[in-house]
């Protein structure tokens, strides 16, 4: 499917913005600055909660139906400055799953001003020099070369990778996990203020899950969303033979730790189903993504009814994936073992499409799996009750 330029921007631009794990406020910013934009504050409520997850609140019809909640996480792994040495090198901890040996030779880009007025601060280009692996709740620690300026404690570092780009319909970008997730949401939102779409919805945007899921076991903890709301959660998750770029968005029917609502999913794959049937561009995938353990996850834990869907993602945490796939697109590293993570565009066209629908249609979901005990009950008594009574003597099935 086409993606929509309007889409594409919104995209590079939280795709460029630097985060990390409870430093997630240049995100947060951007976020803030699309939801001024006429008119989708006159739609679209903004709020913060208590340990700043973002909830964006879409309602339109009757305030009464059931709310639905898409979900993504604002941060991504990245570096945070603690000091400087007296010879200029740099000290800073390192929050998110990437292995040590990933590190070697790598370019690191440090963002010292804030971002928060509208555009990035230009990066200063430094490099890894050594590694401490993480011990327990002690995160990693990095020495970095000395850049020629001072760096101020608390500046968030990613890698040194140029902004987002695409080729061959492939997405590159210093960080799509997770904020193609939140990029969704938005777009999501844009059209179901087009359409006047009469539903409830909420997107609620999380704080450090790299790290343990912080903001998600916040919010389905405390009850920072409604006990009887559905949730989808948006990941982007490595991509695997089952579950390949390209093939469309995909319905995860679970991750490492957990499976999740079947009635919740067999909702959305219908839903999928439904506009595959009616438009031949449209492509969608149902699989286990047992790479790793998601929000979605947390939300199950705590008696939520849940779901997710994810993209297929290459270089998982900008670790970088070898052997290359032939006729690939040259994508940009930042060293050795890191490079731009990467998603399929027509992809995230369908997964806007599928959750623009999935919205909408969600008023008519019913929990469970009754219309499912129905189809088979009618289907028993309408052919089967008949049959399986040929050749039982003295039996009457019912």
């Amino acid at each position: 499917m086409k993606l929509r330029d309007t889409f594409y921007q919104i995209l590079s631009c939280l795709c460029n913005t630097p985060t990390a794990p409870y430093r997630e406020e240049m995100v947060t910013a951007a976020i803030r600055r699309w939801h001024g934009t006429a008119p989708r504050s006159e739609h679209i409520t903004w709020r913060e909660d208590a340990v700043g997850n973002i909830h964006l609140d879409y309602h339109m019809g009757r305030r009464g139906s059931r709310l639905l909640v898409l979900e993504a996480h604002l941060d991504h792994p990245g570096f945070v400055v603690t000091g400087m040495g007296r010879d200029g090198t740099i000290r800073a901890i390192f929050r998110g799953g990437v292995k040590p040996s990933c590190f070697a030779d790598a370019a690191v880009a440090l963002w010292p001003a804030s971002g928060l007025t509208g555009e990035l601060p230009k990066p200063v280009k430094t490099r890894v020099l050594k590694v401490t692996a993480a011990k327990k709740s002690t995160p990693m620690r990095v020495i970095l070369a000395a850049c020629g300026v001072k760096i101020p404690r608390g500046t968030i570092g990613t890698w040194h990778l140029p902004d987002a780009g695409e080729s061959k319909q492939l997405f590159m970008a210093r960080a799509c996990d997770d904020l193609a997730g939140v990029a969704a949401c938005l777009c999501v939102l844009e059209r179901l203020v087009e359409l006047k779409a009469r539903c409830n919805v909420t997107i609620l945007l999380t704080r450090a899950e790299e790290v343990g899921f912080a903001g998600a076991i916040a919010a389905a903890r405390r009850g920072l969303i409604p006990r009887n709301c559905a949730v989808i959660g948006l990941e982007t998750s490595k991509a695997t033979a089952q579950a390949a770029q390209g093939a469309g968005p995909v319905i995860r029917v679970g991750d490492r730790t957990s499976t999740f609502s079947p009635g919740l999913t067999r909702f959305m794959a219908m839903t999928a189903g439904g506009i595959a049937d009616e438009d031949s561009q449209f492509h969608y995938q149902r699989a286990l993504m047992d790479g790793g353990t998601c929000d979605s996850t947390v939300f199950h834990a705590f008696g939520y009814e849940t779901g997710a869907i994810c993209l297929a993602l290459g270089n998982y945490h900008n670790m970088l994936e070898t052997p290359v796939a032939d006729n690939a697109p040259s994508i940009p590293t930042a060293g050795p073992m890191i490079a731009s993570e990467t998603i399929d565009l027509s992809d995230f066209a369908a997964e806007i499409e599928l959750l623009t629908h999935i919205c909408v249609k969600f008023p008519q979901y019913k929990p469970g799996m009754g219309d499912l005990k129905k189809r088979f009950t009618d289907l028993h008594q309408r052919e089967q009750c008949t049959l399986l009574a040929q050749g039982v003597r003295g039996k009457k099935v019912v």
